[in-house]
């Protein structure tokens, strides 16, 4: 069975944004897709998603795992955690690699990243292939923090021209499908 996950980011929700539209292209194309509400997701924390996800039951070997912002992170973090085993297909859109967002509280990220940052190494052993969208223009996240995590991952990074938050008012993602679908 092919299987897919789709995560959401900070105060999200399965429905928001593309993931609804994203969820139905990867079930056409015969894949079993989860997109879990994450729990606490107003502040979140590597450890009570890490445990969600792997407490699940939902077999991660060889899957599409795709995350939006603190998702994205998360999809990062779920590569470095030990009981994660290889996957086919990393994604990430408006991932960042430290911090806060603009405009955000400190304390609200302050559970999301590694202690010691990440094991770009480790991450990369993890995944088939990994892949990054960032806007050029977005308002919570630097794009030179995705430039990074694609640079350390080997992954190749794909610039969406003013694509804010890649949120939002993206209710289809096109630019990710075409990624996908060629992995498919």
């Amino acid at each position: 069975m092919k299987r897919a996950i789709i995560l959401h980011g900070t105060d999200s929700n399965p429905e928001a944004n593309w993931f609804a539209w994203l969820k139905q292209k990867l079930s056409t194309a015969g894949y079993d897709v989860w997109v879990p509400q994450l729990p606490d997701c107003h502040v979140p924390n590597l450890e009570t998603y890490g445990n969600f996800l792997f407490d699940s039951g939902w077999d991660f070997t060889n899957s599409l795992v795709i995350g939006h912002s603190s998702g994205a992170v998360e999809v990062l973090n779920l590569l470095m955690d030990e009981r994660c085993p290889h996957v086919k297909l990393a994604v990430c859109a408006s991932a960042w690699d430290h911090g806060t967002p603009a405009g955000m509280d400190d304390l609200q990220f302050a559970q999301l990243f590694p202690e010691h940052g990440f094991d770009f190494d480790r991450i990369k052993s993890k995944a088939e292939r990994i892949e990054f969208f960032h806007s050029d223009n977005d308002p919570y996240c630097p794009l030179e923090q995705a430039e990074y995590l694609a640079k350390n991952t080997g992954a190749n990074l794909t610039v969406i021209p003013d694509g804010d938050h890649l949120g939002g008012n993206y209710t289809e993602f096109p630019e990710l499908w075409n990624v996908i679908a060629k992995n498919l």
